[in-house]
This record gives structure tokens, C-alpha cells and sequence, in this order.
């Protein structure tokens, strides 16, 4: 066996070697913060642009709305049928009417007019183009409005109520009290209350 030969340098190797692990620890320490502001900003940054793409949506539905609204107001029979209402959320959407709406799909910049059935949902027209877009959703309103025309004139037309004209109430009322008089003087005679 070696005599044991005492280390000098002992204590200050492990103060070295702590020295040295510590600034290890502190630069990984640094760096997770780091890498941890990071995703917070790339975070913020994806909200940032998915309310930006919400918001670029609503405008081009809003600027679609807009461009059709002249021909609802033209026509009484549009405006009771046709609400073109904006709903915000997510995907917002353009209401045409109770069953069919416009929505910005696949992408921001296409619209897709749609229109829910009682089984399935149908895709009426789809386009980036925003006037292809109003044209399309304007020929499915005169639709709408051509059936809608046609199934008011399939329709029975309602009942004439006899009503009566106003000398034939007076008239009733006249005779009704003529007769209550003679109903109660014939009483009068009988009970014994009038003598002749």
C-alpha cells in the first residue's frame, strides 16, 4: 500500500469544481427563462394574428353586407324575408337568412356561402371574389323570393267572413227593443198590472 500523502490542493479543487457548477446551473437557469419568454411572446404574438384574422373576417363579411344591402331595402317583400345579419365568433358569419349564411372558409380570403338543410349542410358558392360572391348570394335571393311569391299564390285564398253592415245592426237593435216593450207590456196585461 501508498502512504497517504495529504492533498493540498483538495479543498480548492472542490471550490473550483462548485465555482464551475455554478455558473453551469445559473446559465441553464438563464437560459429556460429565456426560452420561456420566448413562448410567451411567440404566444402572444399567435393570439395577436388569430384576432387580427378574426377581425380581418368581419370586415370583409361586413364590407359583403354592405354591398347586398341596397338590394334587400329595394324590396319590401326582401327586407321581410332577408335579415343579413353579422354574428361575430368564431368563424363570424353573415346570416342571409333563417337557413343560409356566409362564412370565410377554407382560408380568409374565400368566401363560402352555405345553407343548412334538415340532413346535411350545402355549399352554395365558394370564392375568393367578393363580387362573384354577391352575385351568387343575390341569385339566391330572387330564388328565394320567386318560390316564395309562388307558394303565396298556391295558397287557398281565405274565407269572406259574412259580416254585417252597420243598418243591419241598427236595424237589430231597434227591433230587439221593439220587441222587449211588447214583451214586457204583454207581461203587464197578464199580471194584471194594466187594465184596458
Amino acid at each position: 500500500m501508498l502512504p497517504s500523502v495529504p492533498d493540498r490542493h483538495r479543498g480548492q479543487r472542490q471550490k473550483g469544481t462548485a465555482t464551475v457548477v455554478k455558473p453551469v446551473v445559473r446559465q441553464e437557469q438563464d437560459a429556460l427563462a429565456e426560452a420561456i419568454r420566448e413562448a410567451r411572446l411567440a404566444e402572444a404574438a399567435h393570439f395577436e394574428a388569430a384576432l387580427d384574422l378574426r377581425d380581418s373576417k368581419s370586415l370583409r363579411l361586413q364590407v359583403l353586407k354592405d354591398e347586398l344591402l341596397p338590394a334587400v331595402q329595394a324590396s319590401p317583400e326582401a327586407r321581410e324575408l332577408f335579415d343579413l345579419t353579422l354574428l361575430p365568433g368564431e368563424p363570424p358569419k353573415l346570416w342571409v337568412d333563417l337557413t343560409s349564411y356566409v362564412l370565410m372558409e377554407p382560408d380568409h380570403r374565400t368566401y363560402r356561402f352555405l345553407q343548412d338543410r334538415q340532413d346535411r349542410r350545402e355549399i352554395l358558392f365558394e370564392s375568393p371574389d367578393r363580387e362573384q360572391a354577391a352575385a351568387a348570394i343575390r341569385r339566391h335571393m330572387a330564388h328565394r323570393l320567386v318560390a316564395r311569391e309562388r307558394q303565396v299564390a298556391s295558397l287557398p285564398p281565405p274565407p269572406v267572413q259574412a259580416g254585417y253592415s252597420t243598418a243591419s245592426l241598427i236595424l237589430a237593435w231597434i227591433s230587439g227593443g221593439a220587441f222587449g216593450a211588447l214583451a214586457l207590456l204583454a207581461a203587464a196585461l197578464y199580471a194584471g198590472v194594466l187594465k184596458f
